[in-house]
């Protein structure tokens, strides 16, 4: 009996995480994205601007492909190795990533729920700081 063959969901693609952009960098914030959702880019292209715990710096693009989708928003806080984007070679595969999620990945709506909470501690704690005699 052979193993059964599924079709894959989506077509080739690599979930692209953010590097080590310094030697002591555990969490980096994306600062801007420099190349857009649906934009082709090339070996060396920026394609985004992250500002580490030394330097705000670029991540650089080590092949050709094209940025099927954003994985974070400009201003989130990413730990390295985190997804960042996908991205396909061809354009016509863009479409099939408009509703993907990575594995494991945070969405959009969980990672403003944790600001907020954040947030929302911080002011807690600035209060009970205030209120102190």
């Amino acid at each position: 009996a052979g193993l059964a063959r599924r079709p894959l969901s989506y077509p080739s693609h690599n979930v692209v995480g953010l590097p080590a952009l310094s030697p002591t960098m555990e969490l980096g914030t994306l600062v801007k994205w420099n190349v857009e959702e649906g934009e082709a880019f090339g070996a060396g292209d920026s394609i985004a601007e992250v500002e580490t715990d030394k330097a705000t710096v670029d991540f650089e693009a080590r092949d050709d492909g094209v940025v099927a989708k954003h994985l974070q928003p400009a201003g989130t806080a990413v730990p390295v190795g985190a997804p960042m984007m996908v991205v396909v070679e061809n354009t016509s595969d863009i479409g099939a990533f408009r509703d993907f999620e990575a594995p494991g990945a945070p969405s959009a709506a969980a990672l403003e729920e944790a600001k907020a909470k954040v947030e929302a501690a911080a002011r807690e704690a600035a209060a009970r700081e205030a209120a102190r005699p």
